[in-house]
């Protein structure tokens, strides 16, 4: 099978302090891929920078209105994949 393009689901909650650098890290892999983030109602600084980087374009954003989990979010990333792969990638570094 072919791998024509990647797609890195990121559920995030309140990951204000690690979230630039998760999505630096992930954009600096040299492959076709798209980054698809799921803010599960984040209530620190998470969402204005999420909301910066989707207008560079450097993400696809999406956002729940209440809190559902990371199981949720993920469900909800998953529903918008366009690669021919996923990953799951957590927002913490880990």
């Amino acid at each position: 099978m072919k791998v024509e393009k990647v797609s890195v689901v990121i559920p995030v909650y309140n990951e204000e302090r690690t979230i630039r650098e998760i999505i630096n890290r992930v954009r600096a892999v040299p492959i076709n891929k798209e980054i698809i983030v799921v803010d599960d109602c984040s209530t620190d600084g998470t969402v204005a920078q999420l909301e910066e980087l989707a207008r560079e374009g450097a993400i696809r954003l999406f956002r729940h209105r209440v809190n559902q989990g990371k199981g949720a979010a993920c469900r909800s990333g998953l529903k918008h994949v366009q690669g021919d792969v996923v990953i799951i990638q957590d927002a913490d570094l880990e």
